[in-house]
């Protein structure tokens, strides 16, 4: 039986955690740990360091590579996400995690339930876990740093643009807690505008979106970087961008978000904008 990431981190022991841990921390300067590093880290005798590191392989927490005639261990996505919802229940800001609401080539998205019992939208980053080549290229990710820690940082990204629009008055869900690779927000409980095929007000729906990547870009200094009709939610006639990870200050990004948008409200809805002058506003020079 598949174990979900919610078994695996109640399956983790205290020492296991931590070992876990370091392995992250060791990440970003050696892509695999050699198992005689977690001896010396945490006073283990070879038994117990043995039983720590096939207790994470068995549970695909890590895996496994001979390295000059020594066991050596490394972080996997699962591990990861093991690591981030044992420090949010922790901290009390979930309490459960249910089940996949939506999957992308770089995240997961899980239903979850805080300890108030409110639904939440628990994102998972997974930056360059299936065959994404050009991911480095597009956004100008770092050559040398490993995908799991990119993977961290973009949270740690979505979760302060999402921060920093929220409180500026934007139209995204509002962000809760970031740890590790997952951001924890508000449930927008709505469909993708791109299977919207009707509205009652369609210009209203596109400026309240156009206004969204406004205040991004002149309080926040970020592009959304990826806006389009399959990262616009719809509750009822009210729109909230979501998915922003790659957010960043690039005049060119944010010149094909406003015309990606545009041109959808064009052929969908028949709503023409006038591209230079969306682009200003958005700018914040109109």
């Amino acid at each position: 039986m598949r174990l979900s990431v919610v078994d695996r981190a109640a399956l983790l022991d205290e020492i296991e955690e931590r070992a876990l841990a370091f392995l992250l921390d060791q990440a970003r300067n050696r892509e695999y740990v050699p198992v005689s590093m977690l001896r010396s880290r945490f006073g283990l005798t070879e038994k117990e360091a043995n039983v720590v590191s096939d207790r994470l392989f068995r549970l695909r927490l890590v895996s496994k590579q001979l390295i000059m005639g020594e066991v050596s261990l490394k972080p996997t996505f699962s591990g990861l996400d093991a690591l981030a919802v044992r420090d949010l229940i922790r901290r009390k800001i979930v309490k459960e995690v249910s089940a996949v609401i939506g999957e992308g080539k770089e995240s997961a998205v899980y239903l979850g339930y805080s300890f108030n019992d409110d639904p939440l939208a628990i994102k998972f980053l997974r930056i360059g876990r299936s065959s994404f080549k050009n991911a480095r290229k597009l956004r100008g990710l770092p050559e040398r740093v490993p995908w799991i820690i990119l993977s961290t940082e973009s949270a740690k990204n979505e979760f302060e643009t999402l921060d920093c629009v929220k409180r500026n008055y934007g139209n995204v869900p509002t962000p809760y807690a970031c740890s590790y690779n997952a951001v924890v927000m508000e449930f927008i409980e709505g469909q993708p505008l791109q299977k919207v095929t009707e509205l009652q007000e369609p210009k209203k729906v596109l400026d309240s979106i156009l206004a969204t990547e406004r205040v991004a870009y002149v309080e926040c200094n970020k592009a959304h970087g990826d806006l389009s009709e399959y990262n616009v939610i719809m509750r009822a006639e009210e729109p909230y961008v979501i998915d922003w990870p790659q957010a960043k200050k690039d005049e060119w990004l944010l010149e094909r978000d406003v015309n990606n948008i545009l041109g959808f409200f064009s052929k969908r809805f028949g709503i023409e904008e006038d591209p230079s002058r969306a682009l200003s506003y958005v700018k914040g020079e109109a």
